[in-house]
């Protein structure tokens, strides 16, 4: 196990989580993309300083990262790169599972064995600032976000994203989103956080013009179009 020590804590409202300044995670879950192409661990970029809304966001992502994983039974060889993060295990946050069972109960999309990109973003945000969405696909948030007050869309040239900025995928039949967690103060790389994805917490390389490089032999088809940014979070 690697023992990632993160830099602040919250008492988080709504769903009254109180979480630690530790989170345990399997090594794979920082393994991530060294240089470009090449696979390997690398330096993660998380920003959980202050206490305003946008490190509540960064707070629930990391505490249901900490719990997803490729396989049923979490292997020691868990999410090599080959699987996709969609099973969760008995330490997933309850206050998660039960705002789920409230809100979509029975649906397929917050199982254990099926749990999607997509409501892990709206659960990040729940308790925060519940999202404007109502079943869109990934790939469309984008468009979706567009005529949304108090959010803005920035496409990845020339922005570096904020932590808990929702990162807005197209590839796929449904695209792909995830919850950025911080980037490179050097703007090489940006650190996220999801579900369904090849690792619950992944790096990934960003071009001079801020741009992310996606080649990596998992998300060679798809491409990040940008960031979703809440300008009301704190």
């Amino acid at each position: 196990m690697l023992k990632l020590i993160l830099i602040g804590g919250a008492l988080l409202s709504g769903m009254g989580l109180l979480l630690t300044t530790t989170v345990t995670m399997d090594a794979q879950g920082l393994q991530q993309q060294d240089g470009g192409v090449g696979g390997g661990p690398g330096t993660a970029f998380i920003d959980t300083h202050g206490s305003g809304k946008r490190a509540e966001v960064v707070h629930w992502a990391l505490a249901m990262a900490a719990h997803l994983h490729c396989t049923p039974a979490r292997l020691l060889n868990d999410c090599q790169g080959s699987g996709a993060d969609h099973y969760y295990d008995q330490g997933f946050p309850p206050q998660i599972v039960a705002w789920s069972n409230t809100h979509c109960p029975g649906c397929a999309s917050w199982r254990s064995d099926n749990y999607q990109c997509v409501v892990f973003v709206i659960a990040a945000y729940a308790s925060v600032r519940p999202l404007p969405v109502q079943g869109q696909n990934a790939n469309q948030y984008w468009e979706h976000f567009a005529a949304m007050p108090g959010w803005q869309r920035l496409p990845t040239q020339g922005h570096l994203p904020q932590a808990g900025d929702i990162m807005v995928w197209s590839g796929g039949p449904f695209g792909h989103v995830s919850i950025v967690l911080g980037s490179d103060p050097a703007h090489r790389s940006v650190t996220f956080a999801q579900a369904n994805g090849e690792y619950p917490i992944q790096t990934l390389p960003l071009y001079p013009d801020g741009s992310v490089n996606t080649a990596n032999g998992y998300w060679n088809a798809f491409s990040v179009m940008g960031y979703l940014h809440a300008l009301t979070l704190s």
